[in-house]
Parts: structure tokens; C-alpha cells; sequence
């Protein structure tokens, strides 16, 4: 039946019929309603209609998530689940609607509490169509049937919908044994995100989309920032993380890699309270569930695995957080593992490591925690990350640390110029930050940054005389211009002619890149005759640029500084800084350093380590200096991003915050973790 507004505007009736939401079927047209129930679950999971029935559907996004309505030809529901995942970027401009002749019809992306109906014309051919949510992570679990046949098939089911009297109010579930069960966004999760709250003050996140426990949190639950309909809004985490997994726990001995196993989540049922998870991962099939210890700070998590033909491996995490115990299996160097049958029913204790686990981590995927420029989120490492482009300094909501034993910080960064200089990029409020500088140290830490560095007169390899090598700027991270290309012959070489005013010690340091060991014959003249071979071992690529040193006597006047090629290869050269260590003596005492490795325009890991006596950097995993600490400087508040509102540009990602002092295996092996994930 249609309405007529007669003697009254159509603009106007148009306007009302949107105002209040009012959306009536055309004469002819079957009326249909859908919606959504807790479980990511369309409600009703199966509709019908008759072959080539006018159809007028109304979605009702009764839920707290964005949803979409898809309806695909049958057989092709997971390829359209996947082709909208593909869309990368281009998917909210989409609605997560992939361009295919096998979408039948589709509504854009719901907001929470709103409606939307779609009218298209019912499929003449008998038989069960698909439905199915594409928003990111929900469509392996979120979909239905459309029954297209002449009689109305016995599983066609009622609505049953209970209309929230608010609709911004959480969808959650609380049972009598004071378990809290919220199927909601989560930070570092897929859309798919299980929150359960437990009895004594400990809280965890499992992941649905991922089929694997995520995190756990104490002190609280989760508290909700404005209405759910917004992009990039999520819940913040009442208390503090303790535990957190990168990947699933465990893994059969000679099965594929973990990221290739294909998931699938059954749903959950509750057990004397606690909500036990049902999920296929690979061939193996699982039941998790997850209760608080009885005891001690920390969880019981309790597995029942089948079809388990080789044993079971639970690799061992040396930054986990929790010291973990088993009920079944045996140690080894790699691992604990569990024979096939301990596997089929076996439990873990997770206990708590006081300051193990970092006070504070956010891996930048979202704009949540207080970043004053919105919307400017870039590709990261290892997700999105931060682009700090100066203006006002970025403190991100933290919990206040108690630094007074040690201290660490560790982020991902990456230098949009590692020519300009960036002053305190990364500070404690109180207790100084690092800064870094495109030569000497590259980064250091102080309670004031450094005015200018260290260094005497700089003579770049490109503007050098050249015999054989030649000026390039094809591989990023060099200084200046450009860098000095060595080519393939025995002999060439590179010479600068200085200038010195006053006799003393001069230390030559030649920036360079290297993919093996390429050593050069150094020759100085003037005054003075000297030769010296030095080795310019791997820097590991041709964008990862190290520094070579020599120190000579100098006389005052001008001398030749040449580097001649011994075999059929050389180094690329970038630079050479020349510096009086009477200069560097009289300074601030330089730090002691392995290899000073500088930086390049590419992701870099660095992490500052601070106990009572010293303060250490480290680049990429390896110690880049280490100098005296007091441990009446230990720094106190909360940390700051761009403190002294540079305007230098650089990405931050994957920001780590501990209360101690991180050891330099425990650094290593976080890059190299973060490495791997990065590769993988």
C-alpha cells in the first residue's frame, strides 16, 4: 500500500518519512525485516519469498557494530567474504561491497540503532541464497539463507527482536556468578572481539575473528568513549595489561605456519559461569575456556584438543608477563610439549610477573589515546602508525609508572629525514627524552637535548674527487646529496684535501653502507705520510649505514685524505667527519658504543634502558651507546611524543612503556620478534 500526502509538499512528505524513520512497502512488494542478535548472528538466519517476488527488505542495526546486508548467488559466500577483505583501503568508500555479478543485492554499512531498506526483485530460480555481513572480520560468522521456492520451508524462523529502549546501551551479558560477557570492539583485535569480565577484578579479550586469546587486563573492565557508530572508536581498558600473545599459543609439531592455519569459531557455550570456546584451527578442533586462579594473580586456562596425529608445542616467550605451569607434558629446550593424548584435556596456569609485562603499550592503530591531530594515521611497521608533524606535544592516556628501579622505553620509528635533527621525539615529563641528530650518536638521551652535535668539519663523498667511484642517490638513508658509488676495479679510490688549524689527535670517521666486508686502503699526506687498512665490515644492506673510525696525529695545514679499493668491490661512502679530540674530550664524555650505527628513512626499533647506574641505547636490537646514569635522575610521569614540538616530521609505531630496566637479550629479542612479524 502506498501513502499519499495529498495538498502537501512531496519534499515535505519525503522529509518526514526519513524524519521518523518510517519506510513502507510499494503495493505488491513482500515486507521484510532483519536484524541482528548478540554472537555477531542475523536475526532471523533464514528468510523466504517467492521466485521473482518484489521484495522491500528492512535491516534493523539493532546492534553496538556497523553491519552491512549482503545477498550473493549461491555457492559464493566466502568468495565475496574475501574479495571485500582485499579491498584494502578502498573498502568504506565500497560499503566492504566488492564489484561482482555475484552480489545480488546489498545495503551500505549501518550505523548502530539505524535502519536502511533495499528493494530488488526475488531470484526466479528455486533454491537457498546466502547473506551475509562483509564489514571486515564478521562475515565468517554473520550470515543466513534466503529461501527462494514456492512453499515456505520449515526453518523459515520469527524475528523475535527485543528493541533496545536505548539503542546506544551495551549489548552484554552478566550471569549469577558475576561473570561479565560483552561481545564488543576491542583494541588489537579483529572486529570480532569477546570482552569477559571476571569475578575478581581480572579481565581478558579473545578474539573470535582470530580464534585466540589476546590479552589480559587487572584493576578493572572496560569503559565505553562515545557512540560506537564512529570510525576508529574504542572501548579503553579499565586497569592494567599484565599478559598479551602475539600469535596462538601453541602449534603440531610439522604442521604449516600459523599464520596460514585457516580458523574457523564454532561460538561459545557457559560452564558454571565461564564461557568455553568452540573453534577449528587447521585440522585440529578446540575448546577453550578461561577462568581466574583461585589464588594467585593470574588465569587457569583449561584445552580440550582433538584430532591432534602429532604432538603439541607451546613455545616459550621470554617477554610474556605470566610464568606458566602445566598440569600434563614435559619440558623442552624449545617449548612445552604435549603428546596427542595429554593434548586431548590439559591445563595451564598463567601467574602474573610482577613488571614483566610493559605498564603501557599501544601499537598505534587507532587514534583512541588522546592524539590531537585526528585522522592521520599512516601504514606502520607492523599496522597503522602515528605521523608526528610538530605543532602541540602528544601525551597518550597512560597509567602513571613508578620508575624509581629502572626504566625502559621502546618504539618503532621511522625518519621522513634523517637529514634534519629532531629534539626530544620521545620524553618522560619529567627526567628528559631522546633526540636525534644526523650524525655522531644519531639518537641520545639527556635532560636537554643537544644544541648541535659533536662534530668538526664534514665532507661529503658525492663532492669528493672520484677516480673510478661515482656520485649516486639511489639507495635511501644517506646524509647530504648523495653518497660515493665504488665500482668494480682494483685502484679506485675517493680523496678529499682538508684543512686543519692546529695540531692534535683528529679522529676520521667514514659513514658508509656495505653488504659485505670491502676494506680500503686509507693514505693521508701533507705533513705527515700514514697508511692504513681499514676492514668496512657488513652493515647488513646498502640502506644500513654504519661508521668506520681513525685516529691520527695531525699537524697544522692542508692534507689528502684518500681511500683506494683493494679488490675488485668498495663501499659506498656517504661521508667523512673530521673531529679534534680535544673537542670531543672537552664535551660531555662520549658514550661507550659497539658499532654506531646511523639511521636511514626506513623502520628502525629503538629502545633506552635505564638502572641505577647507566643509560642505554639500543638501534635495531644492538647497542648503539651506554653512559653513566644516576639514579637520582630516574625520570618520573607520563611519556611525550614531539615534547619540544619539532617540526620535523617522523612515523612512531609500536610504543612500549616498563618500569625496569630491559636487559640487552630481552631488547634483542624484541626486535627480533617484531622483525619476523614485520617479514611474515
Amino acid at each position: 500500500m502506498k501513502v499519499r500526502f495529498q495538498g502537501a509538499n512531496p519534499f515535505f512528505a519525503t522529509w518526514l518519512l526519513c524524519l521518523f524513520g518510517l519506510t513502507l512497502p510499494a503495493l505488491g512488494e513482500r515486507a521484510l525485516t532483519i536484524a541482528v542478535k548478540p554472537g555477531l548472528q542475523f536475526d532471523p538466519k533464514v528468510l523466504h519469498a517467492l521466485p521473482g517476488e518484489e521484495i522491500a527488505l528492512t535491516f534493523d542495526n539493532t546492534d553496538e557494530m556497523m553491519h552491512n546486508f549482503v545477498l550473493v548467488r549461491p555457492n559464493s559466500r566466502m568468495e565475496i567474504v574475501e574479495s571485500a577483505l582485499s579491498l584494502g583501503s578502498k573498502g568504506p568508500e565500497l560499503q566492504f561491497v566488492p564489484e561482482s555479478d555475484k552480489v545480488l543485492a546489498s545495503t551500505p554499512v549501518i550505523l548502530p540503532g539505524k535502519n536502511y531498506t533495499i528493494r530488488f526483485k526475488a531470484p526466479m530460480k528455486v533454491g537457498s541464497y546466502p547473506y551475509v555481513c562483509t564489514f571486515p572480520g564478521h562475515g565468517l560468522l554473520m550470515h543466513g539463507v534466503f529461501r527462494i521456492s514456492s512453499e515456505i520451508p520449515k526453518d523459515v524462523g520469527e524475528t523475535g527482536i527485543e528493541r533496545q529502549k536505548n539503542p546506544n546501551s551495551w549489548q552484554k551479558f552478566q550471569n549469577r556468578e558475576g561473570v561479565v560477557i560483552h561481545r564488543t570492539f576491542m583494541p588489537d583485535s579483529s572486529p570480532a572481539a569477546i570482552a569477559v569480565s571476571l569475578p575478581n577484578g581480572l579481565s581478558y579479550c579473545w578474539d573470535a575473528g582470530s580464534c585466540r586469546f589476546r590479552y589480559a587486563w587487572k584493576g578493572g573492565f572496560i569503559r565505553k568513549n562515545g557512540n560506537f557508530g564512529r570510525w576508529r572508536t574504542l572501548p579503553t581498558i579499565v586497569g592494567q595489561t599484565y599478559h598479551s600473545e602475539e600469535d596462538f599459543p601453541f602449534f603440531e609439531t610439522g604442521a604449516q605456519a600459523q599464520e596460514k592455519t585457516p580458523v574457523s569459531f564454532l561460538g561459545y557455550s557457559v560452564k558454571q559461569g565461564i564461557p568455553e570456546f568452540h573453534y577449528q584451527r587447521g585440522s585440529l578442533s578446540i575448546r577453550e575456556s578461561i577462568r581466574a586462579h583461585p589464588d594467585r594473580s593470574g588465569l587457569i586456562r583449561t584445552f580440550a584438543v582433538e584430532g591432534a596425529s602429532r604432538s603439541i608445542l607451546w613455545p616459550s616467550d621470554p617477554n610474556a608477563g605470566v610464568a606458566l605451569t602445566f598440569n600434563k607434558g614435559q619440558a623442552k629446550p624449545e617449548g612445552w610439549a604435549l603428546s596427542p593424548k595429554d593434548s586431548e584435556s590439559f591445563e595451564v596456569e598463567m601467574i602474573e610477573i610482577p613488571k614483566k609485562h610493559p605498564l603501557f603499550r599501544h601499537r598505534m592503530n587507532d587514534l583512541s589515546l588522546h592524539y590531537n591531530k585526528k585522522g592521520d594515521l599512516h601504514p606502520g611497521a607492523f599496522g597503522q602508525s602515528w605521523l608526528i608533524k610538530g605543532g602541540k606535544a602528544i601525551t597518550p592516556e597512560q597509567p602513571l609508572g613508578n620508575f624509581g628501579e629502572g626504566a625502559t622505553l621502546c618504539i618503532w620509528i621511522k625518519l621522513k629525514d634523517p637529514t634534519e635533527p629532531v629534539h626530544n621525539l620521545l620524553a618522560w615529563e619529567l627526567g628528559g627524552g631522546i633526540s636525534y641528530m644526523a650524525s655522531e650518536q644519531s639518537f641520545a638521551f639527556g635532560r636537554k637535548p643537544p644544541s648541535t652535535p659533536i662534530s668538526g668539519l664534514i665532507f661529503e663523498a658525492e663532492k669528493a674527487l672520484l677516480r673510478g667511484p661515482s656520485p649516486k642517490s639511489s639507495n635511501g638513508g644517506y646524509l647530504g646529496s648523495g653518497y660515493a658509488d665504488f665500482g668494480t676495479k682494483k685502484g679506485e679510490f675517493i680523496e678529499w684535501k682538508i684543512t686543519l688549524e692546529k695540531e692534535a689527535v683528529h679522529r676520521l670517521r667514514f659513514r658508509y653502507a656495505s653488504s659485505d666486508k670491502r676494506p680500503l686502503l686509507l693514505n693521508v699526506e701533507g705533513q705527515i705520510t700514514a697508511s692504513h687498512t681499514l676492514p668496512f665490515p657488513n652493515t647488513g644492506g646498502w640502506t644500513s649505514w654504519a661508521t668506520q673510525d681513525h685516529s691520527l696525529h695531525f699537524t697544522p695545514g692542508i692534507h689528502t685524505i684518500r681511500l683506494t679499493a683493494i679488490g675488485n668491490a668498495g663501499p659506498n661512502l656517504d661521508r667523512l667527519e673530521v673531529t679534534s679530540m680535544d673537542r670531543i674530550n672537552k664535551s660531555s664524555p662520549l658514550p661507550e658504543t659497539s658499532s654506531m650505527q646511523s639511521i636511514d628513512d626506513q623502520w628502525h626499533m629503538l629502545a633506552l634502558s635505564l638502572n641505577e647506574q647507566t643509560a642505554s641505547l639500543y638501534l635495531d636490537g644492538i647497542i648503539l651507546s651506554k653512559s653513566p646514569f644516576s639514579k637520582f635522575s630516574m625520570p618520573s610521569g607520563k611519556i611525550v611524543l614531539n615534547k619540544a614540538a619539532a617540526k620535523a616530521q617522523y612515523y612512531l609505531d609500536e610504543l612500549r612503556i616498563y618500569e625496569r630496566a630491559l636487559s640487552s637479550e630481552e631488547i634483542n629479542h624484541l626486535f627480533r620478534q617484531g622483525k619476523f612479524i614485520d617479514e611474515g
